[in-house]
């Protein structure tokens, strides 16, 4: 029988226990992110300082809304409007309250089952003690939107977070932080794809225990090491369980330095609760995105990520997510500019070690011969040419297209061509 209470984060606990021999030790401040609160800010009433801001996605045609092969393709025009507003509280020198709120409402003109309304909101607090910050928050998002890839069809879901930790200043140059967080996701009860119950596979409690040790190299770069303890639950198929830990050393650099952004690569070890029932995986992970700007004029992207991600199937439970992008960004003149990019994903698929699917009849033999490993790899490409208003405005027209191959699913191959404008705008 697994004993839940040893290992489940308790953030209360972890910060008193944390915070009462670093505050003893205190001695000078740390910059505080308060003034900054106050100086972004856009309404400034009373205590509050709030930034509203409001974005049109894709206002445009969706050649292929549910993203199935070519014989099949339905198009429609649809528009995402997305409002948003983020408010500070700054509580003199010393605390800072934060609240995002924000929506997607998602409208198609035929296909009417396919318009949803997905509210987020984030809270976020932190108190400063010199060279001590406790920080906490909770995320809740209630969404349609598709989480990756691999899933075609909207399917409601619910994603909370809620974290806690402490942050400290050993020296001026080194600072370790400590972070309890507990993340949950539930799908609907009608949400099925593939005839497979999203809910049945991917119903999940994670436990995430986080160490971030950081050496501050220059003002506007430092080396870092994150280590990862995590603790996977599946409430309605146990055999899912997994416990890992990931250590990835890496690098940081601030938005006004030459290169910005952050790059980690390291080890992940998955092991699962049955070693009988689900492979285990020791490999390589990473998660890296940087940009550079030549006289700054064009700006160069790139990202790769790698990493273990929960698969709806029954048969392959997760898949291993190999995924890179580039993207170059040209000023023309003062207001104009031009946005190309390019992502692969590639999902590698793991299968279940023994035919029998939890809590049903054992599934069909398989063959003798050993299977070929499912890969499914989604191409997108992206353009646009945008008009640059105010501070934070965008106003852009542009097309993307997708394109998924599968190398044992033939039925899971599609295209996609949408274009439309988008705008964004801060008030």
């Amino acid at each position: 029988m697994r004993n839940r209470a040893n290992f489940t984060i308790r953030p209360a606990a972890l910060l008193i226990a944390l915070a009462i021999p670093a505050a003893a030790s205190a001695q000078s401040s740390q910059p505080s992110p308060i003034d900054d609160a106050r100086e972004s800010g856009r309404v400034h009433v009373g205590p509050f300082y709030a930034t509203p801001t409001i974005q049109l996605k894709e206002f445009g045609i969706d050649s292929n809304v549910f993203n199935v092969d070519g014989d099949h393709q339905q198009s429609d025009f649809t528009f995402t409007l997305a409002p948003k507003m983020n408010v500070s509280l700054p509580v003199a020198k010393r605390a800072l309250l934060e609240a995002i709120t924000a929506a997607d409402l998602v409208w198609y003109a035929q296909y009417d089952a396919e318009r949803s309304v997905d509210p987020q909101i984030q809270l976020r607090g932190q108190l400063f003690l010199h060279r001590i910050t406790l920080f906490g928050g909770r995320d809740y998002v209630n969404t349609r939107q598709r989480p990756n890839q691999e899933i075609d069809i909207r399917a409601r879901h619910i994603e909370e977070n809620v974290h806690a930790g402490i942050d400290v200043a050993l020296t001026p140059e080194v600072s370790v932080s400590i972070a309890g967080r507990q993340l949950r996701t539930r799908y609907d009860k009608t949400a099925e794809y593939d005839n497979t119950s999203l809910q049945r596979t991917l119903n999940r409690d994670t436990d995430v225990l986080e160490v971030r040790t950081r050496y501050r190299l220059t003002p506007l770069s430092s080396l870092a090491v994150r280590y990862d303890l995590l603790r996977d639950r599946f409430a309605l198929w146990p055999g899912r369980d997994s416990n890992s830990y990931r250590v990835m050393p890496g690098v940081e650099f601030k938005p006004r330095a030459l290169v910005s952004g952050s790059a980690y690569v390291g080890y992940r070890a998955f092991t699962p609760a049955d070693p009988t029932l689900l492979p285990d995986f020791k490999g390589l992970v990473a998660q890296l995105g940087l940009s550079y700007t030549l006289l700054g004029a064009t700006t160069f992207g790139v990202s790769y990520n790698r990493d273990l991600t929960y698969s709806y199937d029954e048969l392959q439970p997760f898949f291993v997510d190999d995924s890179a992008g580039v993207s170059v960004r040209r000023a023309i003149g003062r207001r104009f500019d031009a946005l190309v990019s390019a992502d692969r994903h590639a999902y590698q698929y793991k299968d279940l070690l023994k035919p029998v699917l939890q809590g049903t009849a054992p599934a069909a033999v398989p063959s003798p011969l050993p299977a070929p490993q499912r890969t499914d790899v989604t191409w997108t490409y992206a353009g646009s040419i945008g008009y640059r208003v105010g501070r934070e405005g965008r106003i852009a027209f542009g097309a993307s297209y997708w394109n998924r191959e599968s190398t044992t699913r033939p039925f899971r191959n599609y295209n996609n061509l949408r274009f439309g404008s988008t705008m964004t705008f801060g008030f």
